[in-house]
């Protein structure tokens, strides 16, 4: 079960992230309130919106209910962002993977926090990524992933929480064996891979892998 979740953050291109959401063919697709405003120029219409509805366009609320749209109203003064309650419904439908679109830009305490919600997913053991229409972001913790993508794509691993230790990188520019990172250095950033995959083996420790496809 694969779910899309849209925040209230930058979309830059809506054109190619609407193409990038219906080749992925999500199962569901959650609104996180002002997300939805994305949602409309993208001419999406989601199963679910979550939030307080301070920042989804007022409009939009009756267009969206006379669409059969599913509505989860919380109080703006809780414990939860709406971000984490999407989640949570996620789990509740079953989810194996999410996608957050709209996590980047704009307040970086937004973007901090939404970036902190891919190890809140990865906790109740769903899969998580970041997609703009420039980038993808995934999250590993000791473990050996291969990426898919086309030659000269530019790859940053960046640790977090510690220092990674015991990295092997094959088919990037500047490879390791058994090398280290260290937390929040930028030794990872703006490795290019040399082929149309790549693979990166964390054996100790927490990271950021980020895909970029518009800088190479």
């Amino acid at each position: 079960m694969k779910v899309c979740i849209i925040l209230n953050g930058e979309i830059k291109n809506y054109d190619k992230t609407k193409e990038i959401i219906y080749r992925e063919k999500y199962d569901y697709i959650i609104g996180a309130d002002g997300g939805c405003n994305h949602l409309y120029k993208m001419n999406i219409t989601p199963q679910y919106i979550i939030g307080d509805l301070d920042s989804i366009n007022k409009d939009l609320v009756e267009y969206y209910k006379s669409n059969n749209v599913i509505f989860k109203t919380y109080p703006s003064h809780k414990d939860e962002t709406d971000s984490e309650i999407c989640i949570y419904l996620a789990k509740e439908l079953n989810a194996e993977k999410i996608d957050f679109y709209g996590s980047l830009g704009g307040r970086i305490d937004h973007t901090l926090a939404n970036i902190g919600l891919m190890h809140y997913a990865r906790e109740m053991k769903i899969e998580p990524r970041i997609i703009t229409s420039e980038e993808e972001i995934i999250i590993i913790k000791n473990e050996d992933v291969t990426l898919h993508g086309k030659k000269g794509e530019i790859i940053s691993i960046i640790p977090i929480m510690t220092d990674a230790n015991n990295i092997t990188l094959k088919n990037l520019e500047y490879p390791l064996n058994n090398g280290k990172i260290g937390y929040l250095s930028s030794l990872g950033i703006s490795n290019v891979m040399m082929k149309d995959e790549c693979s990166i083996k964390i054996e100790d420790g927490y990271a950021l892998i980020i895909r970029n496809y518009n800088l190479a």
